[in-house]
């Protein structure tokens, strides 16, 4: 809301987790490959270029847990992820 009117587009991109060194996940089966997160993210920002938000489809269950009544569920599901 801040930039409105001044010329900036601002697309939110929600990730997935990632499957990198980053907190030792490089070989998390669980987690998505950075190039795969890569080339669907720029699909997604192509097909939708005045998305305000893009979210990938290994991220959609997370983000929309509690649209639809599963938050508890998927917060169970994350705290017992190691």
């Amino acid at each position: 809301m801040q930039l409105a009117g001044r010329g900036v587009q601002v697309i939110e991109v929600i990730p997935p987790g990632m499957r990198t060194t980053l907190l030792g996940r490089h070989d998390d089966e669980r987690s998505v490959p950075l190039e795969d997160y890569l080339t669907e993210t720029v699909d997604l920002l192509r097909e939708k270029p005045d998305a305000r938000e893009i979210v990938g489809e290994r991220a959609r269950f997370f983000r929309d847990a509690a649209a639809n009544g599963t938050y508890d569920e998927v917060l169970a599901m994350l705290s017992d992820y190691r």
